[in-house]
């Protein structure tokens, strides 16, 4: 059989029994890990939007890749659908973490790093953690 003719075979524990189990499993595992990361760390980083992005998108991803390639388990689909699920969905989680995000948690990072420094000038001048007393007014008589 040439090689490509796999790729118009079925999905199945007989057609491709050393992945077929592999697959589903690291499916399954890989779903529910990502759902228990993803709430976990919402709740860490919520103050964090650039991370709370990169999270979702990790969510999305993960949920779209491995309910996709349990489906093309479940229902036997031709391997044409599940080799390209395979390789654009490692793709797109390597774009998400190592392209896109990157320069956005970059320039969040820096700019964490302006306020905390102009938060500790402000606060450096001695002048500015004293109270100033307040300017008496007209002096009224009191009864």
């Amino acid at each position: 059989m040439a090689p490509w003719e796999y790729l118009f075979i079925g999905f199945s524990k007989a057609n491709f029994s050393p992945i077929f189990d592999i697959t589903w499993m690291f499916a399954v595992a890989m779903l529910v890990t990502s759902i228990i990361f993803y709430n976990f760390q919402g709740r860490r980083l919520r103050n964090y939007a650039v991370f709370l992005d990169l999270n979702e998108w990790l969510l999305w991803t993960s949920i779209g890749t491995f309910s996709l390639l349990l489906m093309y388990a479940v229902f036997g689909f031709d391997f044409i659908f599940v080799l390209p699920t395979m390789v654009g969905g490692a793709l797109l989680f390597l774009w998400i973490r190592f392209l896109h995000f990157p320069p956005l948690i970059q320039a969040y990072e820096e700019r964490l790093a302006r306020q905390r420094y102009f938060q500790r000038s402000k606060t450096a001048h001695p002048e500015a953690t004293i109270r100033k007393r307040p300017v008496a007014g007209s002096k009224r008589r009191r009864r």
